[in-house]
């Protein structure tokens, strides 16, 4: 198996990090530090696209679901695509296996796939079908299980005046993110 770096930052940097072929940034959620404009995705235009929602899983699941898909829509990614799209919750140490099946249903009847992310010390109690671990080892590597498609091995790395955080993603993970730009 291939694995792909990618690196995600709250605060875009101007350019891709050497060697990521992959980006993930925040689309909304009323935990998002800072949503990234459609100008601060257009500057990866050439990378692997990763939405993330962060979410207060205090709220109504559906209703997160929903409005994750309408941002995601907003932006681009188009639902029902032959090779479904990714969103990922970032669920950080959450363990929610209700309110987490309750978005995966809506996500999935919105056309998208719903990914958790959080450590991986609690991450897999979500029961999520994949999963974007985080697991600060600096070793870059998928942690083990069926369901990890991408693991996060090091964070809050300088780079552009922000900090980034590096994964590494799965030859399936890639797939199901496209390639950017996707809006007009």
């Amino acid at each position: 198996m291939t694995l792909h770096k990618q690196f995600d930052a709250a605060y875009p940097p101007s350019s891709a990090p050497p060697g990521c072929t992959a980006v993930a940034g925040y689309i909304g959620g009323s935990e998002a530090v800072n949503v990234w404009t459609p100008a601060e995705w257009q500057q990866f235009k050439g990378l692997y696209q990763v939405p993330i929602w962060v979410p207060d899983t205090g709220d109504n699941a559906t209703t997160q679901a929903s409005q994750a898909c309408a941002a995601a829509k907003a932006l681009g990614w188009a639902p029902h695509h032959a090779d479904t799209r990714l969103i990922v919750f970032d669920l950080e140490t959450d363990e929610v296996p209700a309110w987490y099946a309750a978005v995966a249903a809506e996500v999935t009847a919105q056309g998208f796939q719903a990914v958790a992310y959080g450590s991986l010390s609690t991450v897999l109690a979500n029961k999520a079908a994949v999963v974007w671990s985080a697991d600060w080892d600096g070793d870059y590597a998928l942690n083990p299980g069926q369901s990890i498609e991408a693991t996060q091995y090091s964070a809050n790395i300088a780079w552009e005046n922000t900090q980034v955080d590096y994964s590494a993603a799965s030859d399936w993970w890639v797939v199901h993110c496209g390639i950017g730009p996707r809006w007009g």
